[in-house]
């Protein structure tokens, strides 16, 4: 019964947490039970414990190992296809071309965050998450990235304050963020924003 509900919710290289599965009747007891010997018959692999996967196969034949990013992805940024949370700090500013700095340690804001602000550690790789402002949704993602990436300019971008302006008015043009929407989420955040959009002269009124 367990093998057949992994299969039908889960694809190949995607991470299992124990936590999520729910089967009417299965205890918890009986779950650890089939996991392990699911595990143990080679069908599924263990990642750390909670957490499983059924491995993708290399050109070799061997079983591919899951990352720890991977994981991280699925933990607090897409939970079974639903977005929790999104990539911010240093982060953010390097995937938004605001830092050429790559930072060593991924920081991510997530409705899961355990806590306001904590370093966790998966398989030796270390992140810090937070939790966000608001609830995080599918609808409201990008708009509290551009907020997020506001927020942050002044420490978390190496760009001057008017490239910074350039690259999150392309940004907001390319996702519709109005002046409405952010008027939605923007007294979540410090005052120190309004400096930011002043400093950078960004305009997110889009058509």
């Amino acid at each position: 019964m367990l093998y057949e509900y992994l299969k039908e919710n889960y694809i190949l290289g995607e991470p299992i947490f124990a936590n999520d599965i729910e089967i009417p009747g299965m205890t918890e007891e009986n779950l650890r039970y089939h996991l392990k010997k699911l595990t143990d018959d080679g069908i599924i692999c263990r990642f750390e414990p909670g957490v499983y996967y059924f491995p993708k196969i290399s050109i070799f034949g061997d079983k591919m190992q899951l990352s720890a990013d991977t994981v991280a992805l699925h933990k607090y940024i897409i939970r079974k296809g639903k977005r929790i949370g999104y990539y911010s700090g240093y982060t953010l500013a390097n995937r938004m071309g605001l830092s050429t700095q790559v930072p060593f340690t991924e920081e991510i804001t997530s409705n899961y965050a355990p806590a306001q602000v904590r370093e966790l550690t998966i398989k030796n790789r270390k992140y810090i998450v937070r939790r966000p402002t608001v609830e995080v949704t599918e609808e409201n993602v990008k708009v509290l990235q551009f907020l997020d990436c506001l927020k942050d300019v002044d420490k978390c971008a190496e760009e001057e304050p008017e490239v910074c302006g350039r690259i999150l008015t392309k940004y907001a043009i390319e996702h519709g963020i109005t002046k409405e929407k952010v008027d939605m989420f923007i007294a979540n955040y410090p005052i120190k924003i309004y400096k930011a959009i002043y400093e950078t002269g960004v305009a997110y009124v889009s058509a």
